[in-house]
């Protein structure tokens, strides 16, 4: 039994058939949640925080981590795991990821949200953090690996195909993130000036920008027709963020 056991660990997780996924579920929540605990109790150490939160984030992230390891087939079938264009997985399976990792973090900073801000603070700035999420998840087919190659003319008239970056979800989940903060802010500002002044105007203005320009940024399928470069390109994603530590700069000397 204990070398079935080791052997299902070590073998590799795209040869495991139904059973042995199973167990192979329960290894990983295990092991991610007691890895969970000791980072826990290693942030509340270094930064003071709730223990509770830390831990629950970790065991979300443990519970999200099995049910991906389990539901393999699926995501297979659906997306098809190993991408065709570029090393790892395919992009689309990358975002529900990605998904797991925004819980995680949303939950982290709950805590120190709530104990310096309050109850309604904390809970705009964690339902702001998934707006990115959603906005990814309603254009999911932007973020495809078929849009990781450009389609390309040679002089004789030939055409072939160049792998490149691509729309990858990584990037631009932390450029939503950054801005889903500022955006949490303009909905708090927002929610006071109703509750308390019932003066809203600017701060309105600043939240509706503040959600287009998340938007636009979180559709670079759109953004390739407006700007001057290719965001399939390294050379391009590169500017683009440029673009975007600007823009950030300037909402943050407008609303904080």
């Amino acid at each position: 039994m204990t070398n079935n056991f080791f052997s299902i660990i070590n073998k590799s997780w795209f040869l495991l058939d139904s059973e042995e996924l199973k167990i192979y579920s329960i290894v990983v929540f295990i092991l991610t949640f007691i890895g969970g605990i000791i980072a826990s109790i290693l942030i509340s150490a270094i930064n003071p925080t709730n223990i509770f939160f830390t831990i629950l984030s970790f065991t979300a992230i443990s519970a999200l981590l099995a049910i991906f390891s389990y539901k393999r087939d699926w995501f297979d079938k659906k997306y098809g795991l190993v991408s065709k264009y570029h090393i790892g997985m395919n992009y689309q399976v990358v975002f529900y990821l990605i998904c797991i990792l925004n819980l995680c973090l949303s939950l982290i900073f709950f805590y120190p949200n709530l104990e310096n801000h309050g109850l309604s603070d904390a809970t705009i700035m964690f339902l702001s953090q998934q707006i990115p999420l959603i906005f990814m998840l309603l254009r999911l087919d932007v973020f495809d690996d078929e849009n990781c190659h450009i389609k390309k003319e040679d002089e004789m008239g030939n055409i072939h195909y160049e792998n490149t970056l691509g729309y990858n979800p990584i990037i631009y989940y932390f450029i939503g993130f950054s801005l889903s903060i500022l955006i949490g802010i303009c909905l708090n500002n927002y929610v006071k000036d109703v509750l308390v002044s019932s003066y809203f105007t600017t701060n309105l203005l600043q939240l509706i920008f503040s959600i287009a320009a998340l938007f636009l940024l979180l559709s670079p399928d759109l953004l390739d027709k407006i700007l001057p470069f290719n965001l399939r390109t390294w050379n391009g994603t590169l500017k683009l963020i440029i673009l975007i530590i600007v823009l950030l700069a300037i909402l943050h000397i407008f609303i904080i």
